[in-house]
């Protein structure tokens, strides 16, 4: 009998790499449910019983993004429907979905989306409203 030799079957390598189904599923729901605490990637990894390392390549492999790249796209997400739904102030919204104040949410926001919440709050503001809250734009 040959032993295992992952040069010659490197596709059984990287399905090795890949989070089963569950333990997706449960970084997501972790992700999703601690949205507003501090949440550590050592502490998800240890909720799929993987060390910090194999969790961070694994969940890669599965979603295209880094834990923490993905984890900032869910907040970013939350953020924008509260944004464009929600008559709460930024300052509200920054910690609803987990940054550490207005300021930090603002410039994280303005990176990633290239407008200020507020900005963005008043284009989305201008578009037809199906189902928006019509007096939300003076919320900046």
């Amino acid at each position: 009998m040959t032993a295992f030799n992952p040069l010659l079957n490197p596709e059984s390598v990287l399905e090795r790499v890949a989070l089963s189904p569950w333990q997706e599923r449960r970084a997501k729901d972790l992700m999703s449910s601690q949205m507003d605490k501090g949440l550590s990637i050592a502490r998800i990894a240890a909720e799929c019983s993987l060390s910090r390392s194999h969790f961070s390549r694994a969940f890669k492999k599965n979603t295209g993004l880094s834990p923490r790249d993905w984890f900032l796209q869910m907040r970013l997400d939350k953020a924008r429907a509260l944004l464009g739904e929600s008559v709460l102030t930024i300052s509200q919204i920054s910690l609803d979905c987990g940054f550490a104040d207005q300021s930090h949410f603002t410039r994280v926001f303005s990176r990633v989306v290239g407008l200020t919440p507020c900005s963005w709050r008043r284009t989305m503001a201008l578009m037809p409203a199906k189902g928006r809250l019509a007096q939300r734009a003076h919320a900046c």
